[in-house]
């Protein structure tokens, strides 16, 4: 049996019904598996490509056969292979029908890999009437949802803040084009050199959009695994968390604090911009996430960086009025990184957002206390929702009358200017810049 395949459907199904993060359960399974490069990239295809387009694959399938009742490995298999037969051109029908068969057979469905043959042969033969599946393009609220798998109310508070055309850009562009945008570590090495050892490696590189020291690289299977990152020359990040960095626009000798800070990676990019003079105070609340923070360190060569189990909503003395400046990226919904989690969406519930807010708020409220006169705050989320980004901060100015919006044109490329919905705020879409989907706000306090 395809060992692929298998790993594919264990994770398929750990996040269907078990509730796992698909990047969690991904990482776990490639670390186990030692798994080459190539088999690798398959696996995060196969996961990645057939969450992303689930609700369609869903669809697909209630036309062909009743699933409600079926075990989850059962969908689960007639999943997969539906993705394969509609989505990868590259796998031949007959290999995504027999291989599904053979897991059937595996995990103890003998008796019904007849059912899961015939369903998926079904759906092969009528293929050319599905193709429309991938070459439609929904224009109103409904359909969206359909199509991409999006609570109703969900697209149509989009549709509504944010436009039709907007919309549309944010739902399509939650299925994975297989780039992963990575940093350079300027310390260590250049861009150019860089994207040469890894053209060497047979992956695909291409520049960043907006800034010099990322690349967009596609192929390159388990980053975690690959001597060039063991090495410390590059880290996994996109380009809208840069820009927040950027926008913080921190300097040598400061004290700063990430309140939020796991895995790490804005704290490691902030201490390069400080050319590693000053400190930083990466705090996390689980200590496995802390364990992330200090790995990232090491590896990366941070040196400055400090992490810390130490809940953001708590208030703690030690800190009051002690930092130049302080990064918030709170927990936040998510949206705006669909592409990158697509499984979000299978979570995504109106009734969990309240908490969500109250979490927000707490965390912004507790931490502006430990900014000094005259300091700068940026609060940040990887997420496209008024209510957890600019309303969010209109009602934290208003409460809190010594804090106000401060401009960072000057830290902006020209590019993004126009994305700016107000001065000291700005909203990246997903689908709109071509990087995720971001907000981010720069507060300064009131100098004494």
């Amino acid at each position: 049996m395809d060992k692929a395949r298998q790993i594919a459907l264990i994770i398929l199904k750990e996040v269907n019904e078990d509730g796992t993060y698909a990047n969690i359960s991904l990482k776990e399974h490639l670390g186990q598996s030692k798994l080459d490069h190539r088999d690798a990239a398959f696996i995060t295809q196969l996961v990645y490509g057939t969450l992303e387009n689930q609700a369609a694959i869903d669809q697909t399938l209630g036309k062909f056969a009743n699933t409600k009742r079926l075990s989850p490995w059962v969908e689960n298999i007639l999943r997969l292979g539906c993705y394969q037969i509609i989505y990868l051109d590259r796998v031949p029908d007959s290999a995504a029908c027999n291989e599904s068969v053979k897991l059937c057979q595996r995990y103890g469905f003998k008796g019904l890999k007849g059912f899961v043959n015939g369903v998926l042969r079904n759906i092969s033969r009528n293929k050319g009437k599905l193709d429309t599946l991938k070459a439609s393009d929904p224009t109103d609220a409904k359909s969206l949802s359909d199509m991409y798998g999006f609570p109703l109310w969900l697209v149509e508070m989009w549709i509504k803040e944010y436009g039709i055309e907007s919309t549309r850009g944010i739902v399509k562009s939650s299925i994975d084009p297989d780039w992963v945008t990575i940093r350079i570590n300027r310390r260590k090495t250049r861009s150019e050199e860089l994207a040469k050892k890894l053209k060497d490696q047979g992956v695909e590189v291409k520049p960043g959009h907006y800034f010099d020291n990322a690349l967009r690289v596609k192929g390159i299977g388990n980053i975690e695994t690959n001597p060039l990152y063991q090495e410390g020359l590059f880290t996994v990040q996109g380009e809208s968390s840069m820009l927040v960095c950027q926008i913080l626009s921190p300097n040598p000798k400061e004290q700063v604090l990430d309140a939020c800070s796991a895995p790490g990676g804005k704290a490691i990019y902030i201490a390069e911009l400080m050319d590693m003079d000053g400190r930083i105070d990466a705090f996390d609340i689980h200590s496995h996430r802390v364990e992330l923070i200090s790995k990232s360190k090491q590896r990366m060569g941070a040196s400055i960086v400090h992490s810390k189990i130490q809940d953001a909503t708590v208030f703690n003395s030690k800190y009051e009025e002690k930092m130049d400046r302080i990064l918030l990226d709170v927990p936040c919904s998510g949206w705006g990184v669909l592409h990158k989690k697509p499984d979000i969406r299978l979570r995504i519930r109106k009734e969990d957002l309240d908490s969500l807010y109250q979490l927000q708020w707490d965390i912004l409220s507790n931490c502006s206390l430990y900014l000094k006169p005259g300091g700068s705050l940026v609060y940040s989320t990887c997420t496209i929702n008024p209510w957890e980004n600019e309303k969010m901060i209109e009602k934290f100015l208003k409460k809190y009358p010594k804090f106000t919006l401060e401009s960072f044109q000057e830290d902006l490329p020209d590019a993004l200017k126009d994305s700016v919905i107000q001065d000291g705020m700005i909203q990246l879409i997903p689908g709109r810049e071509g990087i995720d989907g971001f907000f981010i706000a720069k507060l300064r306090r009131a100098g004494l």
